[in-house]
Parts: structure tokens; sequence; C-alpha cells
């Protein structure tokens, strides 16, 4: 009898910790693995640069990438929500580039892929970028 209670209470205390353990995981932002990721229409793009978050998505329209997202501070699990979001929509033709800057010198730039059935996002130091003369810094 004290055997079985006792593997019911191990058991259940496996559980509880297996659940803590995993809702603390889930509760933890991760950065993006790769300096460069290609993703495919409507797949989540989501990364955090620098103080702040970015999430969205592109579709292709009329050959040319729509992307969509959204921008924010980088939320403290801990603490309430507060922080303002902005959505922003960028259209590129292909082969164009658009790019996003954090103040801690952390950047993002959208490359819209041939026929537009791509999209290529680079992360990075901003300086990586400054070798792009196109641009109008």
């Amino acid at each position: 009898m004290f055997m079985k209670k006792f593997a019911y209470a191990a058991a259940f205390a496996g559980a509880v910790g297996i659940s803590l353990c995993a809702s603390a995981a889930a509760g933890q932002t991760q950065p993006p693995i790769k300096d460069q990721a290609t993703y495919a229409p409507i797949q989540s793009i989501r990364y955090d640069f620098g103080s702040k978050s970015m999430s969205g998505y592109f579709v292709s329209e009329a050959a040319r990438c729509v992307v969509m997202f959204m921008v924010s501070e980088k939320a403290d699990p801990d603490a309430g929500s507060s922080a303002t979001v902005t959505r922003v929509r960028v259209m590129l033709n292909p082969g164009q580039t658009a790019g996003l800057d954090s103040e801690e010198g952390r950047s993002l730039n959208f490359t819209c892929g041939e026929g537009a059935t791509a999209l290529t996002v680079d992360a990075g130091e901003r300086e990586k970028w400054s070798s792009f003369k196109d641009f109008p810094w």
C-alpha cells in the first residue's frame, strides 16, 4: 500500500516538474540560429534584434513580395505588456532589399527572391551592411 502511494506521488511530482520546465522553456525567446534564412510565402518570420522584436510573413502578389510585420519592444515575460506595436507593410520587386535597424546596432535586411517566390532575411550587425552603397543612409 505504501509503495503504491509512493509511486503515485513520485509520478505526480515528475509530471509537475516536467510541465514547469516545459513552460519555462516555451517562455524564453531564442535568437535565430542562422544569420541568413529564406522563407516561403505565409511562413512565419520572427526575429529579435537589439531591444526590438519583429514578427510577420510575406505573400507573393503581382510578382512582388508583399512583406507585413509587426515591430515592438522585446517583451519581458515577468512584466505586464504596455508596449506599443508598429505594423509595417513593404512591397519589394525581385532583387530589392529593405532593412530595419535597432539603436543597439543590430539589423535585419529583407530581400525579395526571384519571381517573388521566397524572401531572404539577413540578420547581423549594422556595420555588416555599411558596404551596401545602394542604400540611402
